[in-house]
């Protein structure tokens, strides 16, 4: 976040002068500048991981009926990942998608798109189950890398087979230092 020259000075000055800056100077926008930003700029975006080498297969377990909806999703999220794009998979997002102990003021679509740019892909995405509950679709899907056993996911998505929510990863918001 960039702050004004002229706004530190003026703070600066009532500081030194031992007087209480007006009322107008505690704003969100001050209160949010941190003097490493100031000096050295924003950070570097997080790098990206290498491409997988093949993109991942899609596919409904056996008995089960197809969702296309739902297929169409895993489809686009093993694109993005070939591709390394999350920025294509906002779309697919709902306007309430969530993860789980994000601080307020964090928006969890930007976080969302920095994982499929950072994380593994799967070779196979097998859809295991879709459940219905309320307005919502339940998707338990088993995602596979390599030779290692399938790592059992859910994905929860709205009417509109927008996601809602998923235990695929984690955030950790790390705060000060370097």
């Amino acid at each position: 976040m960039k702050i004004s020259p002229l706004i530190l000075t003026l703070l600066a000055g009532y500081c030194l002068a031992g007087q209480a800056p007006p009322a107008y100077a505690n704003t969100a926008l001050l209160m949010a500048a941190d003097l490493r930003s100031f000096f050295h700029g924003e950070p570097a975006a997080p790098p990206k991981a290498p491409p997988p080498k093949q993109l991942a297969v899609v596919r409904t377990a056996p008995g089960m009926a197809a969702d296309p909806q739902i297929e169409g999703f895993f489809r686009a999220l093993a694109g993005a990942l070939k591709a390394r794009d999350g920025k294509a998979m906002q779309p697919r997002l709902a306007e309430r998608y969530a993860i789980d102990d994000l601080p307020d003021g964090f928006r969890p679509a930007t976080y969302f798109a920095q994982a499929i740019d950072a994380i593994a892909s799967p070779s196979d995405i097998v859809i295991g189950s879709i459940a219905r509950e309320k307005n919502e679709r339940v998707v338990s899907v088993d995602l596979q890398y390599g030779a290692d056993p399938a790592k059992k996911k859910t994905f929860r998505f709205d009417a509109d087979g927008k996601l809602l929510w998923t235990d695929w990863f984690r955030v950790q918001v790390q705060r000060g230092g370097a």
